[in-house]
């Protein structure tokens, strides 16, 4: 009996047709997987609706869908992160709502630009006991905008970080928009950067860390007086912003330092901003450093949509400092008027004491103040007045001529009190002399501009003099 075959056998053919499609299908799945592994380590490499932000590495556009993404891509990066000069830019392509913090805490560099046209970034409800931007790492630095291109006279789109408070319902926050504490941390500004419309009621969680001022809000670390955070303010508009903290430190409506800091200004426009109690374009405590070279911080003077202004809240009887205040406990030195373009402001803040302040500038006071209103009511009385005169008089006399005899005899012991002085104390000294500036003076001896200042108030102290001035006066 013949074997009956119960499957036909299979064409070779077929067989090789079924092999081809599982190799294909296997290699699909090859292809899938590897594009799936790329794309989570990548941001797209393609725009799409939901794309807010990007940045160039190795020649390629990489895009993010949040600018947390793109900072963070930065920031996690081990290589890369740029330079103070030479960030690593992230480009805002749309306007967005921040309801989380952007926290710049690790060593790296970056320049927030647009893509040519006006870009907001607006804080949010959800975001309201923290800035916006806070660069807390030590040797960070937020770069802002960018120089304008050589040759053009405007820069490249515009960049609004705003606080909101013009929204309907207005936004009410905790905090300033930017705030800058890492130890040699900074934040750079340039035209076409605006930062607006932040109202602060410093109620809330959060310390005097990033609780205070509305715009931009400075403290160094650990108040390291030899690694100060910066802002460096060449240009842009800070504007409509409020402070209504009630308290004696925290005021400062455009920008705040307390503890050690320096705000640098050699551009840009302070308008419109106000405070309740003091320091309506800028505030400073007493160890704060302010070296204004250019840029208009708006007064009392100016037009009402353009001057800072100081309001009366209700934890203080008294305001001063429209445009600028330095709480200086035993003078508070302020501005009421407009500092202008080509109007300098500097004022140094001292580990120990009340620092130097105003030398060579228009500054005015709260005890000059008192002392006004005093005279004006004690013109009433004429007889009074003489006795006044009389006593004044007298004083002065008595003053003058001990300062002649301390001159005299400051001549006779200079050469004992510098024996007192360090060797670098000695360099700068020598230099206090001369015509050149304290800048001048930090490039010859090759020293940062805060340490030049730091060997100044060592130097001041040992000569019992209160600054440069009464130094030349005193010894020369």
């Amino acid at each position: 009996m013949s074997q009956i075959k119960l499957h036909s056998p299979v064409p070779k053919t077929l067989v090789s047709q079924k092999r081809f499609c599982h190799l294909g299908l296997l290699l699909m799945i090859l292809f899938f997987a590897l594009i799936s592994t790329v794309m989570a380590e990548e941001p797209n490499l393609a725009a799409s609706s939901t794309t807010v932000a990007s940045r160039v590495v190795n020649g390629d556009v990489l895009y993010y869908s949040t600018l947390h993404d793109a900072f963070e891509a930065v920031l996690s990066a081990e290589a890369g992160g740029g330079t103070y000069n030479n960030p690593d830019e992230i480009t805002l392509l749309a306007d967005i709502v921040l309801d989380e913090s952007i926290f710049l805490d690790t060593p790296k560099h970056i320049r927030l630009i647009t893509d040519g046209g006006t870009r907001t970034i607006m804080r949010g409800n959800g975001n309201l006991d923290y800035p916006l931007f806070y660069v807390s790492g030590d040797l960070a630095s937020l770069t802002l905008g960018k120089p304008e291109t050589e040759g053009s006279l405007t820069s490249v789109g515009s960049l609004i970080i705003d606080g909101g408070y013009l929204n309907s319902p207005p936004v009410i926050a905790n905090a300033p928009l930017i705030a800058i504490s890492g130890r040699d941390a900074k934040l750079i500004m340039y035209d076409g950067v605006f930062i607006q419309n932040n109202y602060n009621r410093g109620t809330g969680v959060g310390t005097g860390l990033y609780q205070n001022g509305a715009g931009v809000f400075i403290r160094t670390a650990e108040n390291d007086m030899d690694r100060l955070a910066e802002f460096v303010m060449k240009g842009g508009v800070i504007r409509g912003n409020t402070c209504d903290i009630q308290s004696n430190l925290a005021h400062g409506g455009g920008v705040m330092i307390t503890g050690f800091a320096l705000f640098t200004m050699e551009g840009g426009i302070i308008m419109n901003n106000t405070a309740y109690i003091n320091g309506g374009g800028f505030m400073s405590g007493s160890r704060g450093s302010i070296n204004k070279t250019g840029g208009i911080i708006y007064g009392n003077d100016a037009p009402p949509e353009l001057r800072n202004t100081s309001v009366n809240g209700i934890a203080s009887p008294t305001i001063y400092g429209h445009a600028v205040f330095i709480a200086n406990p035993e003078t508070g030195w302020f501005r009421n008027d407009t500092v202008g373009e080509n109007e300098s402001l500097s004022y140094f803040g001292h580990p120990t004491d009340v620092g130097v302040a105003g030398e060579g500038d228009n500054w005015d006071s709260y005890n000059k103040t008192v002392f006004r209103r005093n005279l004006l009511i004690a013109s009433i009385a004429v007889p009074v007045i003489l006795a006044a005169g009389g006593i004044v008089f007298f004083l002065v006399r008595k003053k003058i001529r001990q300062r002649r005899k301390e001159t005299k005899s400051a001549a006779i012991n200079l050469d004992e009190l510098a024996n007192e002085l360090t060797f670098q104390e000695k360099k700068v000294f020598d230099l206090l002399f001369t015509d050149q500036s304290l800048k001048m003076i930090a490039d010859v001896l090759e020293l940062t501009y805060a340490g030049v200042k730091f060997h100044c108030n060592k130097i001041y102290d040992k000569m019992n003099v209160k600054n440069r001035k009464e130094l030349l006066a005193k010894y020369k």
